[in-house]
């Protein structure tokens, strides 16, 4: 891998083509450049823009592995300056195609290559072209407003703007072919940020990996959005995975690593992408089934309601494999009643403090099935 200092503008004027990732986060642009460039200008300092991550491909072009977010941001702000200084006199509209031509676009179309719902936003907005009000309220548009309004506040001189955009220095870290997937990358790098999205790069992974189970994934996807449970589908997939890890719960921001680790390690024991993730969208119906005390039995209904009044979402880990015991017919609607009875029991015990351990998904199971012990006991 090279590691270089680069001045970010030459790196936009040199490079043919930048490619997103299909695993990077929706594009909430920094706002803020524009702020800190005006405050380094007192200086000679060069600006330091953070780190970018790039894989080179053929014909002087890169995949953004990390760092997308600070190339477009720089793009809007040349784009703001060519609209304020567009039509103002003939030297202006020079130095405009001069940006446009070196900066913003190639001889097939934008240098910036998105996908999807932000592919049409930027290239409408690089373009000149009308926005709906739905994609005006996008955040690339936002940032470039900001950057026209605070332009025009300010009245900044264009020259002197550009000429401080070209101190923007970024450190950049290319390489060619790793052995390291480019997802592994994003993750460690971005391992500490809140917006990761750990679903994105799950749903891109399992797309590399195998067509029938991507199928399969986008039901699973589908069926918490028609239960109108978008949110809860990260807590399935926590509870799902401090399953198959014997109770471990799956750390916040390694959700993607845990996933991938346990679908590799079941497909090396020879379990087929199919079969893997019938099993999964199966205990996904069981998860919204428990969330919506969707049970036709009003018996077992009516407790895991009381669970769920209760905020007793630590137990669902354990709920979801009784709850497979009893859609299977490995145990009868009254041994279900009496295994959720122990659960509202052994909850409520711990909350009050006359229970000696602690709750814990990894002996959640193990602490229950002793309890149950004990009571026969007596």
């Amino acid at each position: 891998m090279e590691q270089l200092t680069l001045n970010l503008t030459e790196i936009l004027h040199k490079t043919q083509a930048f490619y997103s990732t299909d695993f990077s986060a929706d594009y909430e642009m920094p706002a803020d450049l524009l702020e800190m460039l005006i405050e380094n200008s007192g200086t000679k300092e060069p600006f330091l823009f953070g780190t970018i991550f790039l894989q080179k491909t053929e014909n002087n072009s890169f995949i953004v592995i990390d760092g997308l977010k600070r190339i477009i941001s720089l793009s809007l702000l040349l784009h703001a300056i060519c609209e304020c200084y567009k039509l103002t006199n003939e030297k202006n509209n020079h130095a405009i195609e001069l940006i446009k031509k070196r900066y913003l676009f190639n001889d097939f179309g934008t240098k910036i290559q998105l996908s999807g719902y932000q592919k049409t936003i930027y290239e409408k907005i690089v373009k000149y072209e009308k926005l709906t009000p739905e994609e005006k309220e996008n955040s690339m548009f936002n940032v470039l407003h900001t950057f026209w309004a605070k332009i025009k506040m300010n009245n900044l001189s264009a020259v002197q703007l550009f000429n401080q955009i070209k101190q923007i220095k970024v450190i950049a870290c290319i390489f060619e072919k790793s052995d390291i997937d480019n997802r592994d990358i994003y993750q460690c790098l971005n391992c500490n940020n809140p917006d990761l999205d750990q679903l994105r790069l799950i749903s891109s992974f399992i797309k590399d990996k195998t067509e029938d189970g991507f199928v399969l994934w986008q039901d699973v996807l589908k069926m918490f959005k028609n239960a109108d449970m978008e949110r809860k589908f990260k807590y399935f997939l926590f509870d799902f995975l401090s399953i198959q890890k014997n109770g471990v719960i799956p750390r916040d921001n390694e959700i993607f690593m845990s996933f991938k680790r346990f679908y590799l390690r079941m497909i090396n024991a020879g379990q087929s992408p199919e079969n893997l993730f019938t099993s999964i969208k199966r205990t996904a119906g069981y998860y919204i089934k428990i969330s919506t005390a969707g049970f036709d039995d009003k018996e077992i209904s009516n407790r895991i309601q009381t669970i769920k009044d209760s905020n007793m979402y630590e137990t669902f880990p354990y709920l979801l494999e009784v709850t497979d015991d009893y859609e299977n017919k490995r145990i009868t609607a009254e041994t279900f009643c009496q295994l959720l009875d122990n659960v509202i029991l052994f909850i409520a015990e711990q909350r009050s403090g006359n229970y000696k351990s602690m709750i814990n998904f990894a002996n959640l199971s193990h602490e229950i099935n002793l309890k149950m012990g004990q009571n026969k006991l007596t």
